[in-house]
């Protein structure tokens, strides 16, 4: 019988190394730069070309290499950072594997320059698809210049896989991000496409972190310290006031690594539990420096993740060094001293910053939820009502609808009993009365209706942006002071791409200098305060997706978070008009049932469960 296991050639067995090394172009920008960082580097450049795909070029001024130790660094399993087991339990250096430099060279075309620092000429080395092409001496500068072309050009379909231009562009910037935190000293310059992304000269920490994320953090950093003969904590983390509503803007570094830990983003999280709103998330970037024989940073191809051997005491001594931060800030919260002037303990003043769980409902607000006459509306009646639910038909919208998941079939009934047809649009409901400044109360078919005010508004709006932007019929109003935003070159690229398709919702954008755009006009219903909240919260949804997103899928988002932030706010006393127009727009839309986040909008008791319920 012929033997069927044998050897896999080398050229085949690289580029299959290379699967887990190499994923897209920021994987191939992450081991170069961080190759120049444990080479000593004082100043690293990185160049791009079409978002890594046809260029990547990292230059730097560490030590260089010899004509020999150009040659080897291209061998699998070569590397300078380790010589012996015990290497394997002290490791502090980036890179060590000695993989990356081989399975790159094995999907590209990779031209090296380096030089010694006491040598008066460096070595010039070429390599194509992991066959070595030639090697000769070269004027160049003391340090090391990797050129990376062609990714992938003998792998189609890898090269395939990869996503556009703006979405590689920013898994390079994130991975650019993540190696200049922790190093601050060293002077780090991105370019893309001949336009200066970063230019950050050696700093501090503090100015580092500013330098990447703007300058609005200058005044909203609280630095973090805690030292113990375990760990060492430091770092900044941002006062409440700059909470985010995307994660993204959350850093670890252990030893100056980037990690991901969900362990350790809970201990933030419940350091600042009733401090920030729900569902957002706070900005840190927060260093852990411990001995490396307590923590094992192989157990991910990636180096992503790690492992401690004592994840409880990192953790606590975490939470409490945040808390401690965010107690020493100015702008505490006043304290409540009573008529008796009764002393505060530390228990109690730790209630007060930090709130406690255990909260006991004020009797007064019960008293007013059971009290059920309704008030009075007001008659007064806002100038822009009758245009912001001027009556429309929607009938070539056909929006895809929540997950049965998102569905309860309990509480929400078909939508077509309550949609009314052509013939029944003018139909008047017998009553419509508002409950709780949040929820209108009327009958259909001798059933009552229940109507969430606020999410019935947001279908509304939802709908009409997206049919008029398929018939070019939005409206736009100039503004007389136009917002200039701001944003990091992570979200600058995301707000570049959204821009044409605001405009078709009505919004006039212009690029105004480096990482800025310029909001000369907006729809009507959205109030010139929000248009920042707007941007934030598209640029979050976007950020949050996966994949490749089609244009259609970027309207969406854009017309759901306009919907969202325009609607009637939360507690809002309607007239008798507006009420009897919200619901006639309501139902006719084609999804009354659900608001664009897939929310119920109404619930209908049926006659029926009245009379069982009252026997």
């Amino acid at each position: 019988m012929q033997n069927l296991v044998r050897l896999l050639p080398d050229s085949i067995a690289n580029q299959i190394a290379a699967g887990e090394v190499v994923q897209r172009p920021a994987s191939v920008v992450k081991e170069l730069i961080e190759n120049a960082v444990d080479a000593g580097a004082s100043q690293i450049e990185l160049y791009i070309k079409d978002a890594g795909k046809t260029l990547i070029q990292v230059t730097d001024n560490g030590c260089g290499m010899s004509v020999q130790d150009a040659r080897m660094c291209f061998e699998r399993h070569a590397t300078s950072k380790i010589k012996n087991e015990s290497d394997l339990f002290n490791i502090r250096s980036l890179g060590f594997r000695g993989e990356a430099l081989a399975s790159i060279a094995s999907v590209a075309h990779v031209i090296l320059k380096s030089r010694l620092h006491e040598e008066e000429l460096g070595t010039e080395l070429h390599i194509a698809g992991g066959t070595f092409k030639k090697q000769e001496p070269c004027v160049c500068p003391p340090g090391s210049s990797f050129l990376v072309k062609n990714l992938f050009f003998n792998v189609p379909a890898r090269r395939n896989f990869l996503k556009s231009n703006p979405v590689e562009t920013r898994h390079i910037l994130n991975e650019f991000i993540r190696v200049a935190l922790p190093n601050p000293d060293i002077s780090m310059q991105l370019t893309h496409n001949s336009t200066e992304v970063f230019n950050l000269r050696g700093n501090t920490l503090k100015n580092r972190i500013i330098d990447l994320f703007g300058k609005n953090l200058k005044k909203d950093l609280i630095a973090i310290e805690e030292v113990t003969s375990y760990v060492k904590i430091s770092g900044y983390t941002g006062t409440p006031k700059i909470y985010r509503k995307h994660r993204g803007d959350q850093f670890f570094f252990v030893n100056r690594r980037f990690i991901k830990s969900g362990y350790l983003h809970h201990a933030v999280m419940q350091a600042f539990e009733e401090v920030i709103p729900k569902s957002t998330y706070p900005f840190y970037c927060i260093f852990l420096e411990i001995d490396p024989v307590h923590v094992d940073i192989n157990i991910h191809p990636t180096k992503t993740e790690v492992k401690f051997d004592d994840e409880r005491t990192i953790y606590a001594l975490l939470q409490s060094a945040i808390k401690r931060a965010l107690g020493s800030l100015h702008n505490a919260p006043t304290l409540p001293f009573d008529s008796e002037k009764k002393d505060l303990t530390d228990d109690s003043l730790k209630k007060i910053i930090y709130g406690t769980k255990n909260r006991k409902v004020n009797p007064e607000i019960i008293k007013n939820f059971a009290n059920t006459q309704p008030k009075t509306p007001k008659t007064a009646k806002p100038k822009d009502w009758d245009e912001l639910y001027k009556p429309f038909n929607i009938s070539s919208l056909n929006p895809t609808e929540p997950s049965q998941e998102e569905k309860n079939p309990q509480t929400l009934f078909p939508s077509s009993q309550l949609n009314p047809s052509s013939e029944e649009e003018t139909t008047v409901f017998p009553f419509v009365q508002q409950f709780g400044k949040s929820y209108l109360l009327t009958s259909y078919q001798e059933n009552l209706i229940i109507v969430h005010q606020q999410l019935a508004h947001r279908r509304v709006l939802y709908e009409r942006f997206l049919k008029e932007e398929g018939s070019q019929m939005l409206s736009s109003q100039r503004l007389l002071f136009p917002p200039t935003l701001e944003f990091t070159p992570v979200d600058f690229g995301i707000a570049q791409e959204v821009m044409k398709e605001m405009g078709k919702l009505g919004f006039e954008v212009q690029e105004f200098g480096k990482r800025t755009i310029i909001i000369y006009a907006a729809p009507p219903e959205i109030p010139p305060a929000q248009i920042r909240e707007v941007f934030d919260q598209i640029i979050s949804d976007i950020k949050q997706g996966t994949g490749q997103r089609t244009r259609q899928q970027v309207q969406d988002k854009i017309a759901r978070n306009i919907a969202i932030r325009s609607a009637i706010p939360a507690n809002k006393e309607l007239s008798q008009e507006e009420m009897n127009n919200l619901l006639k727009e309501l139902f006719n839309c084609e999804v009354p049932t659900f608001s664009p986040l897939g929310k119920p909008v109404y619930r209908e008791i049926r006659i029926e469960e009245l009379e069982k319920y009252f026997g």
